[in-house]
């Protein structure tokens, strides 16, 4: 069958490690980018046209 060395394992759960630093990363800042947009829009609404 497949074994792992804890060489691999090592590897693998690193790069898992990595892996989700670099996601969180991707949704703070989509989060982040969301904020300032939704701020700005409230603050520099639109008037209505009569």
């Amino acid at each position: 069958m497949f074994q792992l060395d804890a060489n691999t394992m090592e590897n693998f759960l690193w790069a898992l490690y990595v892996l989700v630093q670099g996601m969180g990363g991707v949704f703070l800042f989509m989060g982040v980018f969301y904020l300032l947009i939704w701020t700005l829009e409230k603050i520099f609404k639109q008037k209505a046209r009569p």
